[in-house]
């Protein structure tokens, strides 16, 4: 694996590099070393060398005294949630007290039948090894990231552009984002409820990730666009139909979609 330290308004992690963009290039804050280090001992604990590249020579002398993270220290839990913050669509670091996880019709009606999130190990009942050659696997992600269920914060589009990137199977155009854009279905949960659940890691790149399975159990919320809702009034389990929502969807396009849905989630927490 290769970390490439860019001065750019995103971080992304693609075909073997993971391009890592810093809040205030070349400042390297604390928590950023932070997650740096956490990066370097996931990768580590995975039999992965990584190789650090970065242009400018300030931030090469930083990472110069870059504080090690012992393999010991997993399952990695960030000292503070901004360590594991991502940027969204505006360029601006973010996170929150919710992680989500964003699918399309299809799927959300497989978890709800089941009660858990699945890791694409076992969603396909493939091996890691399998998945890791399927044509799906556009990134390029290593064996083991298929063993976890992903998550990403609440208040981002990352996680509607790829459930739209999965109904398409291909890149969605700017079209396709906006007056074309079909919402799938949100599962909102507790940032604090997910770090101390069984399986939970933090690797670095992903704002957190479950080993194997998610169950429903642990659901804060989840937001389903109210023209689906008789795809799932039969099939939601009775014991968390409290916190299952209807909203509608009046062609406002993902990223005023999203912001509704998360309104949505932070009023759920602080009314009910």
């Amino acid at each position: 694996m290769r970390l490439e330290i860019w001065d750019e308004r995103y971080s992304l992690q693609w075909d073997g590099i993971y391009h890592l963009a810093l809040l205030d290039y070349p400042k390297l804050h604390d928590w950023e070393q932070e997650k740096i280090a956490t990066f370097l001992a996931y990768e580590k604990l995975h039999g992965r060398e990584t190789e650090i590249v970065c242009q400018d020579k300030s931030v090469r002398n930083q990472l110069a005294t870059l504080p090690s993270l012992s393999v010991d220290a997993f399952p990695f839990t960030p000292s503070s949630k901004i360590v594991a913050s991502t940027y969204d669509a505006q360029g601006h670091y973010v996170y929150s007290d919710f992680l989500s996880h964003t699918c399309t019709i299809k799927t959300a009606q497989e978890i709800f039948k089941s009660g858990q999130l699945l890791s694409a190990v076992r969603a396909f009942n493939k091996k890691s090894q399998e998945l890791v050659q399927d044509n799906r696997n556009a990134a390029g992600d290593p064996e083991d990231y298929f063993d976890y269920v992903m998550l990403g914060w609440s208040n981002t589009t990352s996680g509607y552009r790829l459930a739209m990137e999965r109904l398409l199977g291909r890149m969605p155009t700017d079209d396709e984002l906006e007056k074309d854009f079909i919402p799938g279905v949100s599962f909102h949960f507790k940032y604090d409820d997910i770090i101390n659940a069984d399986g939970y890691v933090f690797d670095g790149y992903h704002p957190a990730k479950v080993k194997d399975c998610l169950s429903l159990k642990n659901l804060s919320a989840c937001i389903i666009p109210s023209s689906e809702k008789s795809h799932f009034e039969t099939i939601v389990p009775p014991d968390i139909s409290s916190k299952v929502y209807y909203i509608d969807y009046c062609q406002e396009g993902m990223e005023s979609w999203s912001r509704k849905v998360y309104q949505c989630v932070e009023n759920l927490a602080k009314y009910g």
